[in-house]
């Protein structure tokens, strides 16, 4: 068989398996999103794989922890510009870059992005991100992003071995 078979193969019957028990079984228990784990899935391989789980899941998280920042600054009325989402996102976006140059653990801005990124297709608003519960969409991407780094982890697994 082929590689590329196999790890289409591994990828389908993962992503169904994951489908299956997040609507299921997971999502009664825990706060997840498909789209997001599938995100951090395709994280893991530009981190690399010796350090994949740990650059995903810090960096896809610190973006969602900056995308929160940006929800917190779009309502804060700031002297001469105001408030609005525009200057949330720009102020966070900047804060995120120059942090991810200065510390090691969150150095790829790509994964960090991606954070961000997902962390906004879960709507987040100033309710959610105060939440210290399964709604907050940090939590959600934490947990999406562990999970989706251990499906691409068991995708590689069950291709190596059906090759």
């Amino acid at each position: 068989m082929s590689k590329s078979l196999a790890v289409a193969i591994s990828v389908g019957v993962l992503a169904a398996v994951w489908n299956a028990l997040s609507g299921d079984y997971l999502g009664s228990v825990i706060a997840t999103s498909i789209p997001v784990g599938f995100i951090a899935w395709a994280c893991s391989g530009l981190a690399g794989k010796s350090d994949a789980m740990q650059k995903t899941v810090i960096g896809m998280t610190f973006g969602a922890i900056i995308a929160s920042v940006a929800v917190i600054i779009g309502g804060v009325d700031l002297p001469v510009i105001g408030a609005s989402d525009e200057v949330g996102v720009g102020l966070a976006a900047l804060i995120l870059v120059l942090v991810s140059g200065r510390v090691s653990q969150v150095s790829n801005v790509a994964i960090n992005l991606l954070g961000f990124a997902s962390a906004f297709t879960l709507a987040p608003s100033a309710a959610s991100i105060a939440a210290m519960d399964l709604t907050n969409p940090v939590v959600i991407v934490l947990v999406s992003s562990i999970l989706g780094v251990v499906a691409g982890n068991l995708a590689e697994r069950l291709a190596a071995a059906i090759k």
